[in-house]
């Protein structure tokens, strides 16, 4: 999960709820304890429907800063979320693509 803000927190808990084998295991924010915070909330919405123990991100997974994406996406993910402010979607896109990554993004893809 790139991007912890509301639509973040939305489309991590749309993946837990559209497949049951579907895991979180990484977060980035440019804030850390912004990521800290949604991911605390992703974890009692997904307790409502039996899918807490399905978010897995221990504290070293937890990424932030500008460049906190390329670890989040090395991390070992098979695939990325990005909600991320459009103007950073371009970089954040092609990094996961460079990387073999599924990527899941809505629009606005990017501004430019």
């Amino acid at each position: 999960l790139i991007g912890c803000g509301g639509r973040g927190g939305g489309a991590a808990l749309n993946a837990l709820k559209a497949d049951p084998e579907v895991r979180i295991t990484a977060a980035c924010d440019v804030f850390r304890d912004r990521a800290e915070a949604k991911l605390a909330d992703i974890k009692a919405e997904a307790a409502k429907f039996g899918a807490a123990d399905r978010l897995d991100v221990p504290p070293e997974r937890i990424f932030s800063g500008f460049d906190g994406y390329k670890q989040a996406i090395d991390s070992g993910v098979d695939y990325v979320i990005l909600a991320t402010t459009p103007a950073f979607r371009p970089q954040h896109f092609a990094y996961a693509v460079e990387k073999n990554k599924h990527v899941f993004m809505e629009k606005p893809h990017a501004v430019d």
